[in-house]
């Protein structure tokens, strides 16, 4: 009799263990930050994270285990930093960060896994005051041009100088955030600004004027930006990892497919970019539509981040070439195509996606 307590006592103990190791092998929550736009004091977002929160399938996912879904909403001005902070001291778990950010955290030693890569990515202009009567680059030479440095458009605007034969040394760099550069421009400061999409909403208060664009240069330029996860996350919580990256493909294709292209303009003009610069900034792109929003494959994302570590040290950004192929965990990504059945959906990843079953 005292054998068989002792059994059950031991059973029990075993079993309580057991319980308590699945209790632990499961976070609280899970805390994303994205660049957003503040309406009346709340942040609103577009794009395929806006596209998640809509849908809800993440955040219902995660409550069935208990999960919260918190989103940090972070300022357009200085992201990149704040998401490098974040990742060092585990203050966040997921962030969708832009290329250039993203090497020189790389080379600085922040720790981080890149899930799921971007798509085409962004398109980046060079707009002057309206008045201004510069058409090309070459009327610019020597003047004074506002111009992030370090953010994802440097390289984009850079290597259109290399194109022309020109380098960021021919001309006067203002280095200004895009806000306070489309100020600038606006008021006549400088000559020029390296912007996004509010190009075209100086172009509508009749302020500005678009000279240039990277839909008339090479794709690979456009700026990129891709979601990372913490080491310290993605090892722990491996299958929690797998439902964002889950979430956020089919987002992507949510938003890849025609009829859902008035929808996704109306949820993305609530964070900030009015529906008709949403509109312009797509027209004439060459990339189509659908395939925009395909993720990189590893041989598109590793020459991509050759390219820029090597502009990145070249520029005097980093110290040192850094290859930070070694932080590409994709295998969310093809995970995540294969469950949602979208294995011959965007061409470009048919065989990377047969290859890692």
């Amino acid at each position: 009799m005292n054998r068989l307590w002792r059994s059950s006592l031991t059973a029990l103990a075993t079993l309580a263990v057991s319980l308590s190791v699945l209790a632990a092998e499961q976070p609280s929550s899970v805390k994303i930050a994205i660049v957003a736009y503040t309406q009346g004091g709340k942040p609103t977002f577009g794009g395929i994270p806006g596209r998640v929160i809509e849908e809800g399938w993440l955040e219902q996912e995660l409550a069935k285990q208990g999960i919260k879904l918190h989103w940090i909403a972070l300022p357009h001005a200085g992201a990149g930093p704040q998401i490098n902070e974040g990742f060092t001291n585990n203050s966040i778990d997921f962030a969708v960060r832009g290329d250039l950010p993203s090497v020189i955290g790389g080379a600085g030693g922040v720790p981080g896994k890149l899930i799921v890569p971007g798509g085409s990515g962004n398109n980046v202009y060079l707009v002057v005051p309206a008045g201004s009567t510069a058409t090309s680059i070459e009327d610019l030479k020597g003047k004074r041009v506002a111009l992030h440095r370090g953010r994802p458009w440097e390289f984009a605007f850079t290597n259109f100088l290399a194109s022309k034969q020109l380098s960021l040394a021919d001309f006067k760099i203002a280095n200004l955030n895009p806000q306070v550069g489309a100020a600038a421009v606006s008021a006549g400061k400088v000559d020029a600004a390296v912007l996004l999409s509010e190009a075209y909403a100086l172009e509508d208060k009749g302020v500005g004027k678009i000279i240039w664009s990277t839909k008339q240069g090479d794709n690979s330029w456009r700026l990129v930006s891709d979601l990372w996860g913490t080491d310290t996350f993605i090892q722990q919580y491996p299958e929690v990892t797998q439902l964002l990256a889950t979430a956020w493909i089919k987002a992507a294709w949510w938003i890849s497919q025609e009829q859902n292209r008035d929808a996704y303009y109306l949820l993305s003009s609530k964070a900030g970019t009015a529906e008709s610069v949403l509109r312009r900034d797509d027209q004439g792109d060459p990339v189509a539509w659908k395939d925009r929003w395909a993720p990189k494959s590893n041989a598109q994302l590793k020459a991509h981040y050759q390219a820029l570590s090597h502009y990145a040290f070249e520029n005097k950004l980093i110290r040192d070439e850094v290859d930070l192929s070694q932080s590409f965990d994709t295998r969310f990504t093809n995970q995540a195509l294969i469950n949602l059945h979208l294995e011959d959906y965007w061409p470009s990843l048919k065989g990377q996606v047969s290859s890692n079953p």
